[in-house]
């Protein structure tokens, strides 16, 4: 079956920029270089990978076969949770607070498993509405990104000086959750997918928008270096750059077969986490070289991870 690996390409070099947001890139070399790359470029990973499934989940909505897309995305949830529990379970006590503590770690997920937790919890909205207008699931995408950004920038600034709202919008999972980080870019994918918006733009028009795009999130991202904003998640360009750089390799035909490369992005993506553990713990790099390290061990680690997936499809 022939397959645009474009987007497979993409997906890859996504999952290098995730390895070098959570290894702190050219922290030891330049801040503003450190900050426009991780707190910066980089953020367009996450929004990518979101608009890229919620592309597919079109199909998968339009066939109904949707039961099945949940079943295969929560065994994989699962499947990493469970891998990944020596970092994040411990046996509770008998309080209640300290099980609802436990459950909210299990259902926010561990580290970079929050993405697929996300994506899960953004597709069930999809399907509540799916039977919705596309105006509304537009507009409810706009409402739940700019609630999600103004709540990041309410919290990075200290709007509410240091009282209890400040303490609540700086908790990362307030803007970083199904609802306004992960709907609004998985809906865009989806809306992308099922209007065609693809076939309405050039090459010449999606690199114009392209540039522009980048232009924009790197202005933002400096804009909050030089007031010391500290990290960001999100970022009101990221709504514009992010489908515009989605719909440029759409549009680029790599046509292949293979489903390796977009394998290896996703085996790279869910064991990062354990490789740059083991560097941070085990080595003196510096995050740069962590970087480059954690990329290539990864990628190793994850020929083996492949061999594994051809006799348990559910690990990937």
């Amino acid at each position: 079956m022939q397959r645009n690996m474009s987007l497979d390409i993409l997906k890859l070099a996504m999952a290098f920029m995730v390895v070098g947001l959570h290894a702190g890139f050219l922290n030891e070399f330049t801040s503003l270089g450190h900050y426009l790359t991780v707190n910066g470029f980089f953020r367009i990973a996450v929004p990518v990978f979101l608009i890229i499934n919620g592309y597919y989940f079109c199909d998968v909505v339009l066939k109904g076969n949707y039961l099945n897309w949940f079943k295969r995305l929560v065994v994989l949830y699962l499947f990493w949770m469970l891998i990944y529990s020596v970092f994040w379970f411990e046996l509770p006590g008998f309080s209640f607070i300290e099980i609802a503590r436990l459950l909210f770690k299990f259902f926010i997920g561990y580290h970079h498993l929050w993405y697929v937790s996300g994506m899960i919890g953004a597709a069930v909205m999809l399907v509540m509405l799916r039977n919705r207008s596309s105006k509304l699931l537009f507009s409810l995408m706009c409402i739940t990104f700019l609630c999600g950004v103004l709540i990041q920038y309410l919290g990075n600034y200290h709007y509410f000086g240091s009282g209890f709202l400040d303490k609540l919008f700086n908790l990362t999972w307030m803007h970083r959750n199904a609802i306004l980080f992960s709907y609004p870019f998985f809906c865009l994918g989806y809306l992308i997918k099922k209007h065609e918006f693809y076939k309405k733009l050039d090459k010449n028009q999606l690199y114009l928008m392209v540039f522009i795009g980048l232009v924009f999130l790197l202005l933002e991202s400096y804009y909050n270096f030089s007031r010391q904003g500290g990290a960001f998640d999100i970022y009101l360009s990221l709504i514009f750059v992010a489908p515009a750089i989605f719909l440029l390799f759409n549009n680029i035909n790599v046509i292949g077969s293979s489903k390796s490369i977009a394998l290896y992005s996703s085996s790279i993506y869910f064991v990062h986490s354990f490789v740059l553990s083991v560097l941070i713990d085990f080595t003196n790099l510096g995050p740069s070289l962590i970087t480059v390290c954690c990329i290539t061990l990864s990628f190793l680690l994850s020929i083996a991870v492949l061999k594994i997936h051809e006799r348990f499809r559910f690990i990937l």
